[in-house]
């Protein structure tokens, strides 16, 4: 294979030496190329925001075209991957969501994002089922467990827009409908997250449904068929239940006095 420049793209001066065609277009990092500016901006607030700097970063997103049709699907996506990459800050995130669909009218866009990114990232859980049934190896291993966590912190974020009004409790309680329609361990898993992150307030909203996940929890735990992390995973959820959805004092995991994690 030959090295170097195309023929077609190179010329030839007047002392004989080759020189570069320049094109018509070339490319240029502006917002017809790769991210705009726009999602750039965008990035920035979310990967500063802190609890303290909320207000200050909101008023720099409304000042962005969101809901423009060209930004708003990169910009979704964005506050998607973002959040469930990094679920200690959804509960930032959440707010942020809510108070900028107030302001800029992108709360259906959001909640139909928020639906076809479960259900995306959900069958993609669901196709392991499939591959570990065959020989697996390391990276297939790996690539399981990554896929778990970011689901994990999906749900953790859907639950925090659920909390502060964006997300109706019923999209949340369809959500556990299809954890309990089938069955499999991941979808144990999944329920138990939900329940976790979502379960006082589904209690409230939804109390058969919530009855019924625990009823079925506990099937599952008389069975003796749980692996011990989902077994031990399904007791965590039904002591918080007892203890009316709340964790006990000794249980709580707080950050260090007076640390701000992105300073």
């Amino acid at each position: 294979m030959p090295e170097g420049p195309s023929l077609d793209m190179v010329g030839e001066s007047s002392s004989g030496q080759p020189t570069l065609h320049r094109c018509d277009n070339p490319w240029k990092p502006n917002g017809q190329h790769g991210q705009s500016e726009v999602y750039r901006r965008m990035l920035g607030i979310l990967n500063r925001v802190t609890q303290q700097s909320l207000g200050i970063f909101l008023e720099q997103a409304r000042e962005l075209p969101l809901s423009d049709p060209t930004h708003l699907p990169d910009i979704l996506s964005l506050l998607l991957e973002k959040s469930q990459d990094e679920p200690m800050f959804a509960p930032i995130y959440a707010r942020l969501c809510r108070d900028l669909a107030a302001s800029t009218g992108i709360q259906r866009d959001l909640i139909t994002a928020c639906k076809d990114h479960f259900m995306e990232n959900y069958q993609q859980l669901l196709h392991y089922n499939h591959i570990f049934e065959g020989p697996i190896s390391s990276q297939i291993i790996h690539e399981e467990i990554l896929a778990r966590k970011r689901f994990v912190g999906h749900l953790k974020f859907i639950s925090e827009l659920h909390k502060v009004g964006v997300v109706p409790g019923d999209q949340v309680a369809a959500m556990a409908e299809t954890f309990l329609e089938h069955g499999d361990d991941r979808s144990f898993e999944g329920l138990c997250r939900l329940l976790s992150f979502s379960g006082l307030s589904l209690s409230r909203s939804h109390e058969e449904l919530v009855n019924r996940c625990c009823s079925y929890l506990e099937a599952c735990l008389a069975g003796g068929s749980l692996n011990p992390r989902l077994r031990f995973l399904a007791q965590d959820i039904l002591h918080l239940r007892n203890n009316g959805w709340r964790l006990q004092e000794g249980n709580r995991i707080l950050p260090p006095p007076g640390r701000n994690v992105r300073g």
